[in-house]
């Protein structure tokens, strides 16, 4: 039997984040938590499930429970693997390595992949996915391949139009019309022994229908270019949603770069070693985004705060750009404030 069975194990990993908000202009004033355990369960060398439980308290009144992601990994072979179930959307670089508020260096997300996203975050179907190296150690490519329910539009809405909101989740009972497909492709150009540090490009198409023929297209290129204590990345988004006769297309665009640096090999300043130390303990943010739309819908503009969105309403005007700057200080390599 453990032929088949192997060794049982399960981990149990996450995160815990809590946050204060308060504007002056919307008088919102308020504390949110956020609670996210993941539990990883290996039933053999080639089988792995993986669930993500996200509880929240976007308001400090009612829990919210989701569940973002739920899957099934099967590894075929040293090249390829079947990832199927409920995922973070694999378009571009954001959904899958940065989004989780564990691992974004700011307290928000850009405003593409923010409050009204440009690409549905999370989708449920199955991938085809591997690696190959093509060079020297640290020179890679790997390929990203999809096929899932597919985009889905606000549906409290009596009809659909321009500049509505994606669901944030997509599910068979508000996609029967057709389905989604996808592909991602990054490359890493940059020798492991060649100290010039690790650079990642990105390209991903996602097309799929909507009401019965409808098309949503999208398109995207992004990079990370990661050197000692210097951290960049960046992507340039763009979508079109064909809409019924008579409401034109539904084009959108959104873009973001952002940069951080460690001051962790700062020189010492003199001022004794609680001040070096804190100092060097401190990593510097900023990181500029933007979209450009035809329309927004009034009604789905929001100013409720929660873990990863402030509450404010001018990041839903047609035209937004956001200057987020930060300061990140790492009380561990897992505690940062």
């Amino acid at each position: 039997m453990s032929r088949y069975l192997g060794t049982h194990q399960f981990t149990f990993a996450g995160a815990a984040a809590g946050s204060f908000i308060y504007d002056r202009h919307t008088s919102q004033n308020t504390f949110s938590l956020a609670f996210e355990p993941i539990a990883l369960y290996r039933l053999n060398d080639w089988i792995l499930f993986e669930g993500t439980i996200l509880a929240s308290l976007p308001d400090g009144s009612k829990a919210d429970f989701e569940l973002p992601v739920a899957t099934a990994q099967v590894f075929l072979n040293d090249y390829l693997e079947i990832n199927a179930g409920i995922f973070d959307q694999p378009f571009g670089d954001w959904y899958e390595d940065q989004s989780p508020f564990w691992v974004n260096r700011f307290i928000t997300a850009p405003l593409l992949y923010g409050a009204e996203p440009l690409v549905p975050p999370t989708d449920i179907g199955v991938q085809a996915r591997g690696s190959v190296q093509w060079g020297a150690l640290g020179q890679d490519v790997d390929y990203t391949a999809w096929i899932a329910n597919g985009p889905s539009f606000d549906s409290a809405l009596p009809a659909p139009v321009v500049g509505q909101t994606l669901n944030p989740q997509n599910n068979i009972a508000t996609n029967s019309n057709g389905r989604s497909f996808g592909t991602r492709i990054r490359v890493y150009p940059l020798p492991l022994d060649g100290d010039l540090g690790r650079l990642e490009l990105g390209a991903s198409t996602y097309d799929g229908k909507w009401l019965g023929s409808h098309w949503f297209n999208a398109w995207g290129v992004d990079f990370a270019y990661l050197k000692h204590d210097l951290q960049t990345r960046g992507e340039f988004v763009q979508t079109y949603r064909q809409m019924p006769a008579g409401s034109g297309p539904d084009n959108r665009q959104g873009w973001y770069f952002q940069a951080g640096y460690f001051l962790q090999h700062l020189p010492s300043l003199h001022l004794g070693p609680e001040v070096d130390n804190a100092l060097h303990r401190l990593e510097l943010l900023t990181r500029y985004s933007g979209v450009n739309q035809r329309a927004i819908v009034a009604d789905e503009v929001t100013t409720v705060p929660g873990i990863g969105f402030s509450g404010m309403p001018s990041i839903f005007s047609p035209h937004a750009r956001e200057v987020a700057l930060g300061v990140d200080y790492w009380i561990e390599p897992s505690i940062v404030w």
